[in-house]
């Protein structure tokens, strides 16, 4: 089809150009994106004045919104090509001692993960440091361009969640955790009938599933950021586990709803170590 052709054709000129002409050509777009055609910014800047208030000029905030818009571009482009620049990305380590400790439980890993940096490096390259990765994402687009996408991510070494798989979403994250790997699940966006929590000091649609996860099956809890250090290199910073409560007083859904809520104040943590990373495109509050 012609649109498989076109895609693997952009694809071997992204990998030809590298990383340095995709962070020209991503430049050029997000000027256009975010300056000329303004796509997106209203929304953006909302989210920004929300999120940092009083903390950030006018001026500030415009900045941290084109930066954002050009790193989204950047990422998009560098997954068009992932099968070939990945390998040749340079990685840095924070802090990895918490994730080696966490796997000495044989309990397997729940990392949260937010959309920040290049997250799909993230999956990547932990899968070849640690263990295997499974995430759950939603498709990119419909038909042949999701099928392309969900094969360029396989290809990298995503091992997908299939929400309509024979097996229940659940019951292949149990399972992965069986096998002491890692399931990565994206917390910073909202869902159509996510709990309504505090988020930045206002109240936005949470996404709850990693709490009702755990306490149908404990695992460590590691938050996880990605940032750029360098035109092609990353560098992955782990915080410390995440105390999720069980708090045998309570209802099921207190615990969902306390664990949640504090969730949402290590989200605001990671976003705030690189905002200018920071996917402000959602309409968080929306």
């Amino acid at each position: 089809m012609f649109l498989v052709f076109f895609l693997n054709c952009l694809s071997t000129f992204l990998s030809l150009i590298g990383f340095k002409g995709i962070l020209v050509l991503s430049k050029i777009i997000g000027f256009i994106s975010y300056d000329i055609l303004r796509i997106r910014r209203t929304v953006i800047l909302k989210n920004l004045t929300i999120a940092f208030q009083n903390e950030k000029s006018e001026n500030e905030l415009n900045k941290i919104g084109r930066l954002s818009t050009i790193h989204f571009i950047r990422t998009v482009l560098e997954l068009l090509a992932a099968n070939k620049l990945f390998k040749k990305t340079k990685v840095i380590f924070k802090n990895k001692p918490l994730v080696d400790e966490a796997f000495k439980k044989n309990e397997g890993i729940y990392a949260m993960c937010i959309h920040i940096g290049n997250w799909e490096y993230l999956c990547h390259i932990n899968s070849i440091y640690f263990a295997p990765v499974h995430v759950v994402v939603k498709p990119i687009g419909k038909g042949t361009l999701a099928k392309w996408i969900e094969n360029m991510r396989a290809s990298i070494g995503y091992r997908i969640i299939d929400r309509k798989g024979e097996k229940s979403s659940t019951t292949q994250i149990f399972n992965a955790l069986e096998q002491k790997e890692v399931v990565g699940l994206i917390v910073d966006q909202k869902r159509p009938r996510g709990e309504i929590l505090p988020f930045f000091g206002k109240d936005a649609s949470t996404n709850n599933s990693l709490a009702k996860l755990w306490l149908k099956r404990n695992a460590p809890v590691i938050p996880v950021i990605i940032k750029r250090k360098a035109i092609d290199t990353q560098e992955i910073i782990y915080f410390p586990e995440f105390e999720m409560i069980e708090n045998k007083e309570w209802t099921r859904e207190q615990n969902i709803t306390e664990n949640t809520k504090r969730m949402n104040l290590m989200v605001e943590k990671m976003i705030k170590q690189n905002p200018e990373e920071y996917f402000w495109m959602h309409n968080r509050w929306g």
